[in-house]
């Protein structure tokens, strides 16, 4: 069972663990969307982690930047219910304090809350409900999963782990998924923590590695193997009862799960599988990258160094888009275009083409989230910055 700790609220001098909004530097600029009620509460969107949304912004200019107060570099972060969730890496003279998540209001960028995390995230947290869980790094092979609540930050339920984790957290119908380096997945309550099942995968016969999060579609959870056993494993999401397995070369990014199929990346080798773990297709990448893959109805996007390439689920070549002298990094579908970051610029280009249809500035290094109404960018400097129409 996990270790229960519980923050107290917030008083009028604040706590060491929780601390009051206006401590940031002004903001620049500081416009307000009114309401934001798209989401994107956990790492590649939904279970599924396909990275796309129905629409988002087609002229989009900045409608707020918010500088984070003693913050060295901001993380991907996750909005549910017009909250952005942030983790960050901030200047501190203590450990305890060095890593943090951070509650902004989305439609204006203003603080809430923030709370230390005591040891470093695995990415952006995931978000049900009244609920966020962020797993942690605590030592080398040591990890952590936390469950907060989304009010004020407290912390409800915590699980240590004696094994390396890497991987962000999945939510599904409830559910946190978490897989670890030594092939162990962990099925918790969300609300409480407490375990559904926990299943240690192909230990009699050479064990896996999972570093990325599991996918989850219909019912099926479905894991990538690293090292040991190489390969996609399909568990039943309910019970962890094996489904299928499916070698592949050591698996370096996804899966990813979409009625289309299901992918994962093998350095430079993507892959296509049915469902059901019939092999589709393979296609070869110019470059080995380490984003991850976005899929929609019609194409997977994967980077590749400069380029970003669309697949169709066919595995054939659709087209390539070229950043001039830049890598790029993680693809982004919202709409009807494919947003694609570099090192100095946020580019929007047709799903249908690759033609591009609107670029701006972006001086960020993480991942954006979308929804309809915004795009919120972490950027390199310790802020974080919202687009939305003009």
């Amino acid at each position: 069972m996990p270790s229960h700790t519980r923050r107290q609220l917030l008083t009028a001098l604040g706590s060491t663990s929780i601390a009051l909004a206006g401590c940031l530097s002004p903001s620049r600029p500081s416009g307000d969307f009114g309401d934001v009620a798209g989401t994107w509460p956990m790492s590649g969107r939904n279970p599924g982690h396909t990275r796309r949304v129905a629409s988002g912004p087609t002229d989009p200019k900045t409608v707020w930047q918010t500088d984070l107060s003693q913050v060295r570099a901001t993380g991907t972060p996750a909005i549910s219910a017009g909250h952005l969730y942030l983790p960050v890496d901030a200047i501190s003279d203590t450990a305890r304090h060095r890593y943090r998540i951070h509650a902004l209001r989305a439609a204006t960028g203003e603080e809430r809350w923030q709370v230390p995390l005591r040891s470093e995230p695995n990415g952006p947290p995931a978000v049900r409900g009244d609920h966020i869980v962020v797993t942690a790094k605590r030592a080398l092979e040591k990890g952590r999963i936390i469950g907060f609540q989304t009010r004020y930050g407290d912390e409800d339920w915590l699980v240590d782990i004696d094994a390396r984790l890497t991987a962000p957290p999945t939510i599904a119908d409830g559910v946190v998924y978490v897989p670890d380096w030594s092939g162990r997945v962990r099925a918790l309550s969300v609300g409480d923590g407490s375990v559904r099942w926990s299943h240690h995968v192909d230990a009699e016969a050479g064990g896996r590695t999972f570093t990325e999060p599991v996918a989850v579609l219909d019912g099926t959870l479905y894991l990538g193997s690293r090292s040991g056993k190489t390969g996609l494993v399909a568990l039943d999401a309910t019970t962890g009862e094996k489904e299928w397995v499916e070698s592949t070369r050591a698996v370096t990014g996804g899966p990813v799960a979409h009625p289309e199929g299901v992918v994962v990346q093998s350095h430079q080798l993507v892959t296509a599988f049915d469902t059901d773990g019939t092999r589709q297709w393979s296609f070869n990448i110019p470059d080995a990258g380490v984003q991850q893959i976005a899929v929609d109805s019609q194409h997977l996007y994967v980077s590749a160094g400069d380029t970003v390439q669309a697949i169709d689920w066919n595995g054939e070549d659709a087209w390539t888009y070229e950043s001039p002298g830049e890598r790029v990094g993680t693809p982004t579908v919202a709409g009807e275009t494919v947003l694609i970051r570099s090192e100095k610029r946020l580019v929007a280009v047709s799903r249908a083409t690759g033609d591009e249809r609107w670029s701006t500035t972006s001086g960020g290094a993480g991942r954006v989230i979308v929804t309809p109404e915004a795009i919120f960018s972490p950027e390199s400097d310790g802020s974080v910055v919202a687009l939305g129409e003009s």
